[in-house]
This record gives C-alpha cells, sequence and structure tokens, in this order.
C-alpha cells in the first residue's frame, strides 16, 4: 500500500482500469466510490494526501449535485469528456484544483495530478487570467489586504506571480531563484495565512 490516495469519484467502469494503471505509476492507492459516499469512503482511506477525482459527464448539471462538504478539505480534480476556458472557470470557481479531459495523454493527466499534489493548479493559463479578470470587477472584503499585511516583499511577489497562474519552476525562473526557494516562500505563505494550497489561496485572496 501507498501513503497518498487517489479517490475516483462516480467512474464509468471503462475509465477505471486507465486510472488504476497511472495510479500505480506514480504510487498512489487508488479508490473507487460516488459521491453520496466519497466522505465516508476518503475517512476510511489510509493516511496521506487523498486527490478527488470526480468524473463529470455533463459538468454543468453535474457540479451542482457537489456537496459543498467535500470541498472544505483535501484536493479536487474534474474529469470530463471535454474541456474549454468557460468550463475551466467555472471549476475553478467551484473549488477544484485541477481539470483534465479524457482526451488528454496519459502523462498529460499524470501530470496534473502530480501538479496538484505538489501544491500547485492544473488549469490551462486562459482559464486562469480570465478567473482572475473576472474577480477583480467584485469588491474585495480586504483578503488581499490582509495577505499583505503579513507577507514579506518577497513573499508579496511570489504571491503575486501565484495568482497571475504561474508554477513553482515558472516564479523561480522569473524571480531569479530557486525552486525550492519558491517552496519556501510558498510555505510562508501557507502558514501565515493559514491556507493549505494554491486553491484555497486563490479563493480567500479573491473574496
Amino acid at each position: 500500500m501507498f501513503s497518498n490516495n487517489i479517490l475516483i469519484v462516480d467512474f464509468p467502469d471503462h475509465l477505471y482500469g486507465q486510472f488504476r494503471h497511472f495510479a500505480n505509476l506514480i504510487e498512489f492507492n487508488l479508490i473507487s466510490t460516488n459521491a453520496n459516499n466519497a466522505l465516508s469512503t476518503k475517512s476510511n482511506a489510509e493516511n496521506g494526501t487523498t486527490i478527488m477525482v470526480h468524473y463529470l459527464e455533463n459538468p454543468l448539471q453535474d457540479i451542482g449535485c457537489l456537496s459543498a462538504e467535500l470541498f472544505k478539505s483535501d484536493l479536487h480534480i474534474a474529469f470530463c469528456p471535454a474541456l474549454n476556458v468557460e468550463l475551466e472557470v467555472i471549476f475553478i470557481s467551484s473549488g477544484f484544483h485541477g481539470a483534465i479531459s479524457v482526451d488528454d495523454a496519459i502523462a498529460q493527466q499524470i501530470q496534473s495530478i502530480k501538479k496538484v499534489h505538489d501544491g500547485d493548479i492544473s488549469f490551462h493559463p486562459k482559464a486562469v487570467s480570465k478567473y482572475i479578470l473576472q474577480r477583480k470587477r467584485i469588491p474585495s472584503s480586504g483578503n488581499r489586504a490582509k495577505i499583505l499585511a503579513v507577507t514579506t516583499k518577497k513573499e508579496q511577489q511570489v504571491l503575486s506571480l501565484i495568482l497571475h497562474g504561474l508554477t513553482n519552476e515558472e516564479i523561480a525562473k522569473e524571480l531569479s531563484i530557486s525552486v525550492n526557494t519558491v517552496k519556501m516562500h510558498v510555505q510562508n505563505i501557507y502558514k501565515k495565512t493559514k491556507i493549505k494550497n494554491r486553491g484555497q489561496l486563490f479563493a480567500f485572496a479573491a473574496s
């Protein structure tokens, strides 16, 4: 048994084998469940990181059926027949940390899962930019000011690039620092704001 889990939610049988294969490749336990039992299934799983991958055949309808309780913890990836920028913006707004299309290459699907596991989000940059621009039109409650009040100048630079959708590697290149230094700044931001991951950081900074 591995230390981390992929919880596949509402998956059709023909996709189970594919996920079983690459869960083994990245050394994750694979657990199958449905939306109604996801929380109890997760609580019975082994300790470690749990990523919930939700199969959404009709995303706009299916999202409305998901319990808000599910998104209070863990990491969530949407898995659906097709993706576009508008749909990815909706996923970001709904609390997902990444989105995968059925048609994506297996290597790309694995990369998305690894990014989410490492604390990044996995969406198309255009979707992230559109989400941020949309949120800028909504008056802020001051959460972004709260973040600025407790962070250093360098952490604020890292935060700004995170909110523009850059990965740790891209931030390191942009600021001419090592990836490990970026990770240190990111962890400091999380600690100071009591936030656990990028998805929560996006939601907090935009609210």
